[in-house]
């Protein structure tokens, strides 16, 4: 039996409430055609309509009802479904896309890249000094600075960009159609968004493109920021460094420097 597929951007909000005011509508013609048969007769439209003329009062109630009852459930089930979505995709303590997100859209946009010219980057932000912010302060001040994190990326990101928790106290920011050299500009806007914030922490800025990475792959995208981030905090934090193709892999990606 083929399965109903609805496009996974629909909101499930709006889309339940429709199918179930289609089903609601069927309540009243199988009722008609379940009299025909009672009586022997084929449901043939002509015999529908009279049946329907015959008793409208307790056809019309019947599909009043049906579409109140089928829409409102609808839309409370729908509600419910792009409920759990968002929270699949979302990290729960800044709001932002999780890594999962994350790692859906930087491979749909490298296979849009295989088939299309154009260009990616990728921003991996690390907030320095964390551990000695939760040293200092307790969780709370740790997740204090990561919510103030989280609203410069907001902040500073343009409609395009995915914003996103990847973990711990790193982020990462999809950036399609820009490169290296021009994105530049949103970290040092994430930088000063940061510094307009009393007690938000500062951060260090891992910047690549595919031209600085081994391969087109998100791995190596990722590996090739971290390996800039890595420079950054060895050049002593608070700044943005452009991933080379020269540059070494010194350190993992998601393994960099403490703090």
């Amino acid at each position: 039996m083929a399965r109903l597929r609805v496009p996974e951007s629909w909101p499930r909000r709006w889309v339940f409430p429709v199918l179930g005011a289609l089903f609601a509508l069927g309540a009243p013609l199988g009722l008609l055609v379940l009299r025909a048969l009672l009586a022997g007769e084929p449901p043939t439209p002509s015999l529908l309509v009279a049946e329907t003329e015959a008793d409208p009062v307790t056809l019309g109630y019947l599909v009043l009802t049906s579409l109140l009852v089928f829409v409102l459930l609808g839309r409370a089930l729908g509600a419910r479904e792009d409920a759990l979505a968002a929270t699949s995709l979302t990290d729960p303590l800044t709001g932002l896309a999780n890594r999962r997100h994350l790692d859906a859209r930087l491979a749909e946009e490298l296979t849009r890249l295989a088939r299309y010219e154009g260009s990616v980057a990728v921003l991996l932000v690390d907030v320095d000094h964390l551990k000695q912010i939760n040293d200092r302060g307790g969780h709370e001040a740790g997740d204090a600075a990561l919510h103030a994190v989280a609203a410069a990326l907001r902040r500073s990101c343009r409609a395009i960009d995915l914003p996103s928790r990847y973990g711990g106290d790193e982020f990462v920011v999809l950036l399609p159609e820009t490169t290296a050299v021009q994105g530049v500009e949103l970290a040092e806007r994430i930088h000063a968004s940061l510094r307009t914030m009393p007690g938000a922490p500062t951060v260090s800025i891992g910047l690549a493109d595919l031209d600085a990475a081994a391969a087109p792959s998100p791995s190596a995208l990722l590996e090739a920021a971290d390996a800039a981030l890595y420079a950054a905090k060895e050049a002593g934090r608070d700044r943005t460094v452009v991933a080379s193709s020269a540059m070494p892999r010194t350190s993992p990606f998601g393994e960099g420097a403490a703090g």
